[in-house]
């Protein structure tokens, strides 16, 4: 009988480890909806980098810290003509990215925009019409401002 009670509390303490990291299948804080060729403009976002969840310890093989819901929830549709979807983030702090694309195709990045700023460059099927999940994250546990910025190529 102690096996079990002891093998359903680990069952319930892991299954709440799970639920508190990030999961495109939580509702976005900041939802929204634009276009393909509203993004050939780039757009900006604000938004509080970090949070609580350590990708680490959630299974990711990246260092970076998020809240459990996506930042942002975007629905992009008319991507057809775009060959490229840049997904940034700007902040005085250093910053991570975590996508999910609305081909379901995993995304994270730290550090490839330029002084401790992450960009995610989305190609082909990668950068479809469809839901976009994004968490825009910290390096370390330190919450900081931060602009989300989304622009579309096509090239």
């Amino acid at each position: 009988m102690k096996k079990i009670l002891v093998a359903a509390t680990a069952l319930v303490l892991s299954t709440g480890v799970a639920a508190a990291c990030p999961a495109w299948e939580n509702d976005g804080v900041q939802t929204g909806y634009t276009t393909g060729q509203d993004l050939y403009s780039p757009n900006s976002y604000s938004v509080t980098a970090g949070g609580s969840q350590s990708l680490r310890d959630c299974g990711w093989n990246h260092s970076g810290y998020v809240i459990s819901s996506p930042d942002f929830e975007f629905q992009i549709a008319g991507m057809e003509q775009y060959n490229r979807l840049e997904i940034r983030a700007v902040a005085s702090c250093d910053t991570v990215l975590l996508v999910n694309a609305a081909n379901g195709n995993w995304f994270f990045d730290d550090d490839s925009h330029g002084n401790l700023n992450p960009s995610v460059n989305l190609y082909g099927a990668d950068a479809a019409s469809g839901v976009y999940d994004i968490w825009v994250g910290t390096y370390g546990r330190d919450l900081c401002s931060a602009t989300l910025q989304m622009e579309t190529w096509y090239n």
